[in-house]
């Protein structure tokens, strides 16, 4: 059943959310760090040479008591806010003076001392009292003050932007871990579906009502008609076969039978039905054993094999068939630091099954010699079978293990149907192995077949 996205279950929306709520997370703290790191502007004592300056001039009560917001006095002291004991006109504060500063001035009215206290480009000093009037003087900041204000900013600018750092690393931290995770499970589970695995492993994923679950969903039924459909084919292809071994096996006995009644072994015809018979008979069971490996149908029988003579009788039997085949193929001795040719725990005939069919194929591929040697890379040993033709074409040295592909049948009379190389990978899996194909630096196709010592 195709369960659709709800919008309000969108994982768009989510996103979008959740990228708002950090955002105001990372915004508040910078915020917040910033004042914490940034220090504080606190009222200082007044210095002696500004009490030397203006006590001569705040001590008479008739001067005093002139002095109104605006008023300059001695050098570049000004009077910014004055408040009397009563009236109407109590507080008195100088033109365009800002919010913010006015508060900082009616809390410093009602300080208990004379103090000064910088703010922006001036210097707040005062309350200065004379007959419960207060009054509040500015002055321009000097450059050394100026200079302790600007890296009093700094300071809290850079508090801002470790803040912003920190919450940014956050941010990508929490989406992608949010984000990664779920992506990582689909990645694997495509890669899971791609070797066949029905039930890829996509934990909680399609439980979601996202897009992400809606996803995981369509890799889930994906995988699933993909298995139905590889396991359907598999059916009829070991039924065709089942089906057609019967009748073929008569007629391989009536073709016998025939040439004992009428003696004509040497008629073209027969013999060419002879040789058709037996081709496909040996498509047939290179079919059927396909099958048995894919369906797990092949039970192991590990005894310790020794694998130069297994190569050695392979090659044996190959020269009795055809001697022109057994002298093309060559078994290398030992090679430099890789020791002699292991004794491995493994299924003698399932590996000779494994060899044969590599072998065979390069036979049939190339005129040339084949070359067989082993390698020890720690607990694998590498079986090398190699070929000195032609090579074949990058993009389809991954199809070279898929049944029935040909790289290119037109190139040799003799090519098979595609079955060797699949039956070779197939057989490499069950023992625990693995096969590669490259082209060699210098010239030919050369497979690899990497074993494990113990078969595990």
């Amino acid at each position: 059943m195709d369960v659709r996205t709800r919008w309000y279950q969108s994982l768009s929306l989510r996103l979008l959310i959740l990228f708002w709520l950090l955002f105001f997370g990372v915004a508040s703290s910078s915020y917040l760090l910033a004042l914490w790191f940034s220090k504080p502007v606190e009222p200082q004592p007044l210095s002696a040479s500004v009490q030397n300056t203006l006590t001569p001039l705040l001590s008479d009560s008739q001067t005093f008591a002139s002095l109104t917001p605006g008023r300059l006095l001695a050098g570049d002291f000004r009077v910014v806010a004055s408040l009397a004991p009563e009236g109407k006109e109590r507080l008195q504060v100088e033109r365009n003076i800002g919010t913010s500063m006015q508060r900082l001035i009616m809390r410093q009215l009602e300080a208990d001392q004379a103090e000064q206290i910088p703010y922006n480009n001036q210097m707040l000093i005062g309350p200065f009292y004379n007959n419960e009037r207060r009054i509040l003087l500015v002055r321009p900041l000097t450059l050394e003050e100026r200079r302790m204000q600007v890296v009093s900013e700094q300071e809290a600018q850079e508090a801002q932007t470790t803040a912003l750092l920190i919450g940014s690393g956050f941010i990508s931290i929490v989406l992608g871990v949010w984000l990664v995770r779920p992506l990582k499970r689909l990645t694997q589970a495509t890669r899971q579906i791609a070797v066949g695995i029905e039930s890829p492993e996509l934990h909680g994923l399609p439980k979601r009502s996202d897009e992400l679950g809606e996803l995981a969903r369509a890799l889930s039924n994906t995988a699933h008609d993909l298995a139905v459909s590889r396991d359907a084919q598999r059916r009829l292809l070991s039924d065709v076969s089942h089906e057609l071994r019967s009748p073929l096996a008569r007629m391989q006995v009536a073709l016998t039978l025939s040439h004992d009644e009428n003696d004509d072994s040497m008629n073209p015809h027969m013999q060419q039905m002879g040789r058709d018979l037996e081709r496909l008979s040996n498509i047939i069971e290179r079919i059927l054993s396909l099958s048995r490996l894919e369906n797990g149908l092949v039970k192991l029988t590990r005894v310790d094999v020794d694998t130069r003579e297994l190569v050695e009788q392979l090659a044996a039997d190959l020269s009795y068939v055809d001697a022109e085949q057994g002298r093309r193929v060559h078994v290398l001795p030992k090679a430099p630091d890789h020791g002699d040719w292991p004794v491995l725990s493994s299924d003698s005939e399932l590996l000779r099954l494994v060899l044969e069919n590599l072998v065979r194929n390069a036979l049939q591929y190339t005129s040339e010699l084949i070359e067989l040697r082993c390698e020890k890379d720690g607990n694998l040993y590498h079986i090398f079978v190699r070929d000195f033709g032609e090579g074949v074409p990058e993009e389809q040295l991954q199809k070279l293990f898929e049944p029935f592909f040909r790289g290119d049948p037109s190139r040799h009379h003799k090519a098979g149907v595609g079955l060797g190389m699949a039956l070779s990978l197939r057989a490499a899996l069950v023992l625990g192995g693995k096969i590669t194909a490259q082209n060699h630096p210098d010239g030919g196709l050369e497979v690899c077949v990497s074993l494990p010592k113990d078969g595990k």
